[in-house]
């Protein structure tokens, strides 16, 4: 029994590490509860603070008369998806503590293309605050040349639209024109790790951050990239340092947390872990639950395992190695 639980372990973490990087791939950075549904259509875009910082873990909802409801949080770029979606009239409703509910009426008309994206953006606002017309000033354009902000606007309404690929050249350009753009670095940084070039990634990411030492999203963008390679005493190194700039971040302790798994520093590992599960939206982090299964498991904590790798398929039924946690749980009831 013991030789066949170290086993089914040595394959969960094997399989688990593909899944991260499937997971990353398709989502982005951070992005990590996108619905699924019958429908074909989607509801694209980001969600701003009024100083026109990224609005990141914030709710966004969409509801209508052909669906009860999907909803999503946005990722550490306020990037958000709603999909699965049919052809109807949906209210979409952005809400985040200690801001103004922010509300727009989007119509997917019947036979539009399949698989269309529909693009929202949208400002949030101090309550009180009228709503405006003309989009606040982003700081992290300041200063740079009207050619370059130029380019790098139309890339990032590309990166909203999920199309990392079209974006690049664009954010090239936008460079060229101006070098020093940090912003349009982090942009480049965090299209190249969806397009899984992992080295070309960390260039991108450090540059932004040498140009602006205090870029949290550059910083974090750089600790993924060599999490991705699986460089994780590099990683660990960064999501500490991303961690005191932004403590309550919950993404940077799940990954600190599977770093220092890997880094077989257990005790830590699972303080990590369980602060990011106890942290805002860290109730759908299935891989939180996951990892502490198999810290609970080389623990010999067996009711413990079972309980979190059973939170782990209830969170994530459609993940590549469900079977081989189901039989694992099995082994550990015995």
């Amino acid at each position: 029994m013991k030789d066949k639980l170290q086993f089914m372990f040595c394959f969960i973490c094997l399989a688990t590490t593909g899944f991260i990087t499937l997971a990353i791939n398709a989502q982005g950075i951070g992005d990590r509860n996108r619905p699924a549904g019958r429908g074909t259509y989607k509801i694209v875009g980001k969600v701003y603070l009024p100083d026109s910082r990224p609005a990141q873990d914030v709710s966004v909802s969409a509801s209508g008369a052909e669906t009860s409801g999907v909803s999503s949080r946005t990722d550490i770029d306020g990037a958000f998806v709603l999909s699965g979606l049919s052809s109807g009239n949906y209210t979409v409703v952005v809400r985040e503590s200690g801001y103004q509910t922010e509300t727009e009426i989007l119509t997917i008309a019947e036979g539009m293309i399949s698989g269309q994206s529909f693009q929202l953006v949208f400002y949030l606002r101090q309550p009180g605050q009228p709503k405006q017309d003309v989009r606040p000033t982003n700081p992290k354009l300041s200063g740079v040349p009207k050619p370059a902000t130029v380019k790098y606007e139309k890339a990032l309404e590309y990166l909203a639209k999920g199309d990392a690929k079209s974006a690049m050249p664009l954010l090239d350009e936008a460079i060229a024109a101006y070098p020093n753009f940090a912003a349009a670095h982090y942009e480049k940084g965090a299209a190249l790790l969806k397009l899984n070039e992992l080295d070309k990634a960390v260039e991108a990411f450090v540059k932004a951050i040498t140009i602006k030492p205090d870029y949290l999203e550059a910083k974090y963008g750089y600790g993924m990239a060599v999490f991705q390679k699986k460089n994780y005493e590099v990683a660990e190194a960064v999501f500490r340092d991303v961690l005191k700039q932004k403590n309550d971040m919950t993404e940077a302790h799940l990954n600190l947390g599977i770093s220092l798994f890997y880094l077989k520093n257990g005790t830590e590992a699972e303080t990590e872990l369980k602060t990011a599960i106890a942290g805002k939206g860290g109730e759908n982090l299935a891989l939180g639950h996951l990892y502490l299964g198999q810290i609970y498991i080389m623990k010999k904590q067996n009711a413990d395992a079972v309980a979190e790798l059973q939170k782990y398929i209830d969170l994530a039924p459609k993940a590549p190695n469900i079977e081989k946690i189901k039989a694992t749980i099995a082994d550990l009831k015995k």
